[in-house]
């Protein structure tokens, strides 16, 4: 017996089946009875239920023909696997997140904030289902990211005195990002740390401490002047 594979079904066929009704078909191995069924008669094998290539990615199985009325082999088993083919069916998760990261103000074009990575458990040869490419939703225009997910600032002197914290929201997608991959997203909390730009300034009242300790001292000054 040898097996042809054809869309959704195995076809099993014996050269000593003649299609007099004298042979019968067995299967056993992985799944046999559970996620696999023969048809005894025609040796046709079919899933009997929906199978999941993360779940399970090739079942190993054996079929043989025997005499109906003897029970015993007309050939020897074969066995075979059959390899459950991928389809586009779980969106990128991210490994971390919400993320936290940081970056000097003032910082120049391009400054390196932070690389994101998410991951997809399906075949990564098979299309393009776990190829993953990266774009920001909301953060633009002071952020921009690669394909590779690294995220860099967009904008010159952006100032923590006026704004220190941003939050961008990254979106991972599959198919290589192409119309109908599926997509995962995740926060990017970037804070603006402080650098030493701005010269120190006295408080007004402070000056004002200042000048009317000034005028007293000449005040006294002169008093001490006009009693000599």
């Amino acid at each position: 017996s040898y097996p042809k594979f054809c869309k959704n079904t195995v076809l099993l066929h014996s050269d000593l089946d003649k299609g007099e009704g004298t042979v019968k078909y067995t299967l056993s191995g992985d799944g046999a009875g559970t996620v696999f069924t023969i048809d005894e008669t025609t040796g046709d094998i079919h899933a009997i239920r929906s199978l999941d290539r993360e779940e399970k990615p090739f079942y190993t199985l054996r079929a043989q023909a025997v005499d109906i009325e003897t029970r015993k082999p007309l050939e020897p088993e074969s066995e075979f696997i059959i390899k459950v083919q991928d389809i586009n069916d779980n969106e990128p998760k991210f490994l971390d997140g919400p993320y936290v990261a940081s970056v000097p103000e003032m910082s120049p074009v391009g400054a390196y904030v932070l690389q994101v990575k998410a991951k997809t458990p399906d075949d990564p040869t098979y299309g393009n289902s776990a190829r993953v490419v990266y774009s920001i939703l909301q953060g633009q225009p002071y952020f921009s990211r690669s394909k590779t997910g690294v995220i860099r600032t967009a904008l010159p002197n952006m100032d923590r005195e006026v704004k220190e914290q941003y939050q961008v929201l990254i979106q991972a997608k599959d198919m290589g990002g192409q119309l109908g991959g599926l997509a995962g997203t995740t926060i990017v909390n970037i804070t603006l740390t402080d650098v030493n730009d701005n010269p120190p300034r006295f408080p007004k009242s402070m000056f004002s401490l200042v000048d009317f300790m000034a005028t007293l001292f000449l005040a006294l000054l002169l008093r001490e002047t006009d009693k000599r």
